[in-house]
């Protein structure tokens, strides 16, 4: 299968404009998060905030890492998106998403627990669940 360097929002909501935060561009496999989890708050990263109505603000972020600097955002910002909706790309590679939700507003998927707990790195395609809305 083809690698799938693009990104999307995880709820409906209004966006922000993507804030870029510096930083050093270091590798974000497995093995190295597992040797140095600060990666993931030092590497360059861009922060959106996703005014939602059910789930309140959601921030999603794209970490840069080593050649996988480039993040291009495709959304119009300050506009309404659709959850799945297209937010961006990483130009050359893949990369590193992670959306951080208000305390206690979904449930994480059993599976995705347990996969966390044994430290297995997990792949996600656009439609797969991973939560409920508490």
């Amino acid at each position: 299968p083809v690698d799938y360097h693009r990104f999307h929002f995880p709820y409906l909501g209004r966006s922000s404009a993507a804030r870029r935060i510096e930083g050093p561009l270091s590798s974000v496999n497995p093995l190295a998060l597992r040797n140095r989890l600060s990666i993931l708050w030092e590497n360059r990263r861009f922060i959106t905030k996703l005014e939602t109505e059910r789930l309140g603000m959601v921030l999603v972020l794209e970490i840069g890492a080593t050649n996988v600097g480039s993040v291009n955002q495709t959304y119009e910002t300050g506009e309404t998106v659709s959850k799945g909706g297209e937010k961006g790309y990483f130009a050359f590679g893949g990369s590193a998403v992670m959306v951080i939700f208000e305390p206690g507003r979904i449930q994480l998927d059993n599976d995705l627990l347990e996969q966390t707990t044994q430290r297995r790195e997990l792949y996600a395609h656009v439609g797969d669940r991973m939560a409920t809305i508490d």
